[in-house]
């Protein structure tokens, strides 16, 4: 027994043992830094966005207006049940009397009721099962218009889709350059710093090629520099946290990029006009407008059909109980506390109005015209978006190439002016000319590098479609 009893104790010992080391290990995976690349954060932020689940939930709602349309072709089936008060009463009788007509005495009936002075209750049930026949497109029209509003709203939460993925880039593309630009703030930093020690080193010899006023153009520059970077620091810090909440990650959430710097290869951009057959063909927003008009003109259908009958089949009936009332079981008599009937019947039902169902019709016929005008409206700026775009992205490109070369070029006077500085064939001035013009090629190379990716990501938007 105390065996088993020791044996359990380290068994339990050794689960305990186990649980603590896994929670351990829990909390030093949750407190480890994530890597995220672009694609993650995209799907991330697809996955919470909330404008997203407000269109899924458009989406919802137009499909029980599709369910609720597509019922309007079954039956409908009212009911009215109701309880109250009423006199108590005998089946009545005929009394028979003698009545003089033209002087003669005649022996005819009379009916006495026998009500009681009691009062008791009753109860009664109605009910009628409606089948629409014919309407003249009351109801085909406004269901298939329905249908037609779900597509709407498929499209337009596509196009929110692309919006929240064209956010992202625009923000994971901002961070990164602003990482880069800390880099080239430290790296400027770095120059003023070494030229600084040469210049002092300089005139503690007495050199003829520097004097006081070189440190204090110096410290202008420091100051310049600085500045610079503590935008960059700026710029970096709110970056990161809109793309940490546009990719709907909690506020402690420690995570770093894939990548420190943008990409700097070119993609090759293929003719104009195949984008802007790619925008009209892809672009949601052509979707949404189409399908909204064909949608519209349903409603136009429906809507003058209104001004038609509407045919009917129905089974009705009705019971009725009153127990303090006796029945009198005649059918040329109606007794509306006490019966039981049921039947089929055939109908038309036509409303009337003095100009409000002319007023919809009128409505419809605009909100129609409206959608038209609409898609008007997006088959002329949706094109000249994507021109737009697409001149964009090829300008930034030649504009990056051109001042990377130039920050190279700039990056290698700065080497020359410290070397012929260092031999006392240079000045001062010319390390300072070299510092700021590299410092101008840098903020401009990254600018026009920026740029180009975010033209890339818009052309991408306005085509949407993936840029290959």
């Amino acid at each position: 027994m105390a065996k088993n009893y020791t044996f359990g104790k380290c068994l339990g010992m050794s689960l305990l043992l186990l649980v603590l080391i896994g929670l351990c290990f829990a909390e030093h995976s949750e407190a480890q830094e994530r890597v995220l690349t672009l694609d993650q954060l995209i799907q991330m932020a697809l996955d919470t966005s909330p404008e997203l689940k407000m269109a899924d939930q458009d989406i919802v709602a137009a499909r029980s207006d599709l369910a609720k349309a597509k019922a309007g072709m079954l039956p409908q089936l009212d009911m009215q049940a109701i309880i109250g008060p009423v006199n108590d009463a005998k089946e009545p009788i005929v009394v028979p009397t003698t009545v003089k007509i033209g002087g003669v005495p005649q022996s005819v009936g009379k009916l006495e009721d026998r009500d009681s002075s009691t009062i008791g209750f009753f109860g009664r049930l109605e009910f009628t099962i409606a089948q629409p026949l014919y309407t003249f497109g009351k109801i085909s029209n406004r269901r298939d218009a329905a249908a037609l509003g779900v597509e709407v709203q498929q499209a337009a939460r596509e196009k929110k889709r692309n919006e929240v993925i064209l956010n992202i880039k625009e923000l994971y593309y901002a961070y990164l350059i602003a990482g880069q630009g800390k880099k080239a703030a430290a790296e400027a930093d770095d120059f003023i710093q070494d030229a600084g020690k040469r210049i002092r080193r300089l005139i503690e010899l007495k050199a003829q090629n520097v004097d006081e006023s070189d440190l204090y153009r110096l410290d202008a520059f420091s100051a310049e520099v600085k500045a610079f970077a503590i935008k960059a620091e700026s710029g970096s810090h709110l970056a990161f946290e809109a793309l940490r909440t546009a990719a709907g990650l909690p506020q402690n959430a420690k995570f770093r990029l894939d990548r420190t710097e943008l990409p700097t290869t070119p993609k090759p951009l293929g003719p104009e006009g195949d984008y802007v057959m790619a925008a009209l063909a892809n672009r949601p927003e052509f979707t949404q407008v189409k399908r909204g008009a064909e949608a519209q003109k349903k409603l136009i259908e429906a809507a003058r059909a209104d001004f038609y009958p509407s045919f009917f089949a129905a089974a009705v009936g009705s019971v009725a109980v009153a127990p303090g009332r006796e029945e009198m079981d005649i059918s040329y008599f109606s007794d509306n506390f006490n019966n039981a009937s049921a039947g089929v019947i055939a109908g038309a039902e036509w409303h009337f109005d003095f100009g409000i169902t002319k007023g919809k019709l009128n409505k419809a016929r605009a909100e129609y015209k409206k959608t038209t005008h609409a898609l008007d409206f997006a088959e002329r700026n949706i094109p000249l978006e994507v021109m737009k775009n697409y001149q964009d992205a090829a300008e930034a490109l030649n504009e990056f190439k051109a001042f990377r070369q130039a920050a190279i070029g700039s990056r290698r006077w700065i080497v020359t002016a410290f070397s012929n500085f260092d031999v006392g064939v240079g000045t001062a001035r010319d390390i300072f000319d070299a510092i700021d013009r590299y410092g101008k090629n840098q903020g401009e190379y990254l600018h026009s590098l920026y740029n180009y990716h975010v033209a890339l990501a818009r052309l991408e938007y306005s085509t949407a479609q993936k840029l290959e």
